[in-house]
């Protein structure tokens, strides 16, 4: 799965870059929160993943972000380089593709890395009001296989 992923990365960035740009014709980009961007990239990495054979995006919060060849793929995304945020009971057992990315100017940078997680990889708030885990870029180095596929 790795090296198909990896085969196809640069168009499926490049299309996501193009649909970003088209999104900041339409609305105030630059005041929407880190959140909503990190949602809408997530979307349009996964529209634009749709368009490569044998990958399958559902577009569903019950199904994995794609199917690649039969196999579960989710994408994480942030735009900082080192922390993930994901939902207290949306953690799935799969290959996860890391994405950071950095908006500051008009030239995107990413950072794309592949790993494994299991539900245990992910770090619970423990808060009763903040439901989201985390997941760092020091815990994937250091517990898991990973393949940095974007980036440094």
């Amino acid at each position: 799965m790795v090296h198909y992923i990896q085969e196809h990365l640069g168009n499926v960035l490049r299309d996501c870059g193009e649909r970003i740009r088209l999104l900041k014709t339409v609305t105030e980009y630059d005041s929407l929160s880190t959140k909503l961007k990190s949602e809408l990239i997530s979307n349009m990495l996964e529209a634009s993943f749709a368009n490569v054979p044998d990958v399958v995006a559902p577009f569903l919060d019950s199904e994995p972000d794609l199917w690649v060849d039969g196999r579960a793929l989710e994408i994480k995304t942030a735009r900082t380089p080192h922390t993930w945020r994901g939902g207290e009971y949306s953690k799935r057992e799969s290959d996860y593709l890391m994405v950071s990315y950095d908006d500051s100017d008009d030239g995107w940078k990413w950072f794309v890395l592949h790993t494994y997680l299991k539900e245990s990889d992910w770090k619970s708030s423990g808060s009763s009001s903040y439901y989201a885990t985390t997941i760092d870029m020091n815990h994937i180095i250091e517990n898991t296989p990973y393949t940095i596929l974007v980036g440094d």
